[in-house]
């Protein structure tokens, strides 16, 4: 890898990760920009305590910003081919879902941390089958190939029938199935960041990571005004233990605190009721919204 990079001869190397740094260097790059990491944060406590109250986009951002480009708009967006969104559309009325009848997203799966942010499928099951009952809503479970043992296992756990579509559809076609869910549910993994890109409202189950750092992104600025106005455009479900959501960016915790994440069972404190709870507090709102905009 390094003599192919050296071949190539860049002249700048961007690095968004704190792992690369050496590899760039092997090869040549003299050029590079990267993360401003707190001194010593590997082993002093209090050294990523600033750090920790910026979000991941944020941090990344001050690395273009390095290069002298202006970044002012903070919004993320997925912008979906024509075809994609016709897949999207055809998907939901091979599933029988009628124009108007509220689909709920759940992405049971995620890799990051060894799988250590996942909570339980059995408990994802109790809230597709509780929203069924409680909002009329239609289950879709959504994610890539790697969550398909996941998924139906889930599918298998719920009494009311759900749509399986992991493992399905593309990438921007997931992104546009995502657009057309009236609320999506799922791990802190890239599906549910997807989700909230794309502008659906969204319920994070957090456990060992930090919502500080990796909350659903919605910027300050424009979180009052859009499609969104009247009602939230994420919630975070996170447990009470002292030990949960302290895995931050590289650079907010120590060495010692990063494996206590690993072994925190902050995920199984999370019940099905709080979440569903919250999931059906967002569904109430918004449909009371799309009712005011229509009367």
């Amino acid at each position: 890898i390094f003599s192919r990079l050296r071949h190539e001869r860049f002249q700048l190397a961007v690095e968004f990760s704190n792992y690369s740094w050496w590899i760039t260097r092997l090869a040549g790059i003299r050029r590079r920009t990267e993360m401003d990491l707190p001194r010593f944060w590997w082993i002093v406590p209090g050294a990523g305590k600033k750090w920790r109250k910026r979000h991941a986009v944020e941090h990344y951002a001050d690395v273009v910003r390095k290069l002298g480009i202006p970044v002012t708009d903070m919004c993320l967006r997925i912008h979906t081919t024509t075809s994609e969104e016709i897949k999207a559309d055809q998907w939901l009325r091979k599933h029988g879902v009628a124009p108007g009848e509220p689909v709920i997203g759940m992405h049971p799966g995620g890799e990051g941390l060894w799988g250590r942010k996942r909570w339980s499928v059995t408990n994802f099951a109790h809230v597709a089958d509780g929203l069924a009952e409680q909002v009329g809503a239609r289950i879709m479970i959504m994610g890539g190939k790697d969550d398909e043992r996941l998924a139906n296992e889930l599918a298998s756990r719920t009494q009311y029938p759900v749509i399986n579509a992991v493992g399905q559809t593309t990438l921007g076609e997931t992104a546009a199935l995502a657009a057309r869910c009236t609320l999506f549910i799922g791990n802190d993994s890239s599906p549910l960041h997807i989700a909230a890109a794309s502008g659906t409202p969204v319920v994070g189950i957090y456990g060992p990571t930090d919502p500080r750092s990796y909350h659903p992104w919605v910027p300050k600025d424009s979180s009052k005004t859009g499609r969104y106005a009247q009602y939230a455009r994420y919630e975070v479900v996170r447990s009470k233990l002292r030990c949960a959501c302290r895995f931050t960016l590289v650079g907010g915790i120590t060495v010692v605190t990063w494996v206590t994440c690993l072994i925190c069972p902050a995920l199984r404190t999370i019940t099905p009721e709080q979440v569903l709870r919250v999931a059906v507090r967002m569904i109430e709102a918004i449909t009371n919204y799309k009712l005011q905009i229509t009367n």
